[in-house]
């Protein structure tokens, strides 16, 4: 995927704006508030119909204007498209492709999209990290929403017939059909949970290590609720599951919950065997979210035969000259980027890229 050309109207702070970005590395530089993350938000906004950064899509409507719109000039797969997303103030959108009513990431994939925000990946909770899982599920394995959900409905359910069996003698076997149906689908979540990781896993230990230089080794592994031996099969999860539902029943009665299943599991990164959430350095942590950024990215190549867009925002922050330079080297070639940084021009690792500046809702080459 590559975008040719950028043309916005209304947009966030910019009233106007037409660009050509480079056919590789776009460094796009600024002090804060002039725009930089608006140019990301934008891309991303024109390929996919929303953004990444509110909930409230109105939001990137210029303050006092009717509507906002987004051109762009693409090229991937082969083809040329003109793609068009447009929303009003009131919450109409558009989006179209050459005229017709259409999904942009189609062409190529959608764009992959790194924030300071997603540190909690390795900071924040399991649930957190629970979700970035089932995200990247859900873009690989058809029906895994549909199961997903199915689930939570059936974990619902149980739970509210556990409150209400809370200090009762007997009316267990009210629990035995949500227990397969639990099982059922619980098992095929962690199976498909753990596949994906383990491709994975070996995708962004290769990326952490080369932007390390080979120093530090990152890995990930899936924490099951529930010891799951050497289970490899469906089959097997089945069995494991129902047999720890069965052994921990008493406490689920008691507490009126239940405490065993993937929604309770969690996945950890390792830096030298060490948990990246305890132990790592903010340079670390950056590392390991924008390893398996890129891994996401070399695996939507692989599915869709050619790289999508890749939008990296303040991704320089907190990490050394070393690691600047490595991740560039790594990305040359590759796709398209859109990076955006505040470091002065002297502090940008050599050969880096095009580099533009935003200022004034204006932009620039710099150089």
């Amino acid at each position: 995927m590559q975008v040719l050309r950028l043309r916005l109207q209304n947009f966030r702070n910019f009233p106007s704006l037409d660009w050509e970005p480079a056919p590789e590395v776009n460094i796009i530089t600024g002090e804060n508030a002039q725009g930089k993350t608006n140019l990301l938000e934008a891309l991303f906004f024109g390929l996919t119909g929303r953004s990444f950064r509110t909930a409230t899509e109105r939001d990137v409507v210029r303050w006092g204007s009717a509507f906002c719109r987004v051109e762009l000039e693409v090229a991937g797969t082969g083809r040329h498209a003109l793609v068009v997303a447009s929303l009003t103030s009131d919450g109409r959108k558009k989006l179209l492709v050459d005229g017709k009513a259409g999904r942009p990431v189609e062409l190529c994939g959608e764009p992959v999209i790194f924030t300071p925000e997603h540190l909690w990946l390795v900071k924040g909770g399991p649930a957190l990290r629970r979700r970035w899982l089932d995200l990247e599920i859900c873009s690989l394995q058809p029906g895994y929403v549909r199961c997903l959900r199915r689930y939570q409905q059936v974990l619902a359910h149980r739970n509210r017939l556990l409150l209400g069996l809370r200090g009762r003698e007997g009316g267990h076997e009210a629990l035995e059909p949500w227990d397969r149906q639990l099982v059922e689908l619980g098992a095929r979540i962690i199976f498909w949970r753990r596949r994906l990781l383990a491709g994975f896993a070996s995708l962004a230990s290769q990326v952490y290590s080369a932007i390390s230089a080979e120093k530090e080794v990152l890995s990930l592994a899936y924490l099951s609720s529930f010891p799951l031996e050497n289970a490899r099969e469906e089959e097997e999860l089945r069995l494991l599951f129902l047999r720890e539902l069965a052994r921990r029943l008493p406490q689920e009665l008691a507490w009126g919950q239940t405490l065993v299943g993937p929604h309770r599991d969690d996945v950890r990164f390792s830096i030298n065997g060490r948990d990246a959430r305890r132990y790592a350095s903010l340079g670390q942590q950056r590392t390991t979210v924008l390893a398996l950024k890129l891994a996401q990215l070399e695996l939507a190549a692989r599915l869709l035969n050619c790289y999508p867009l890749l939008l990296l925002d303040d991704v320089f922050s907190e990490i050394d000259e070393r690691r600047r330079e490595a991740l560039l080297g790594y990305l040359a070639g590759k796709t398209q980027v859109f990076l955006t940084t505040s470091l002065e021009r002297s502090a940008l690792p050599p050969a880096s890229g095009c580099i533009f500046e935003v200022r004034r809702s204006t932009i620039t080459q710099g150089g």
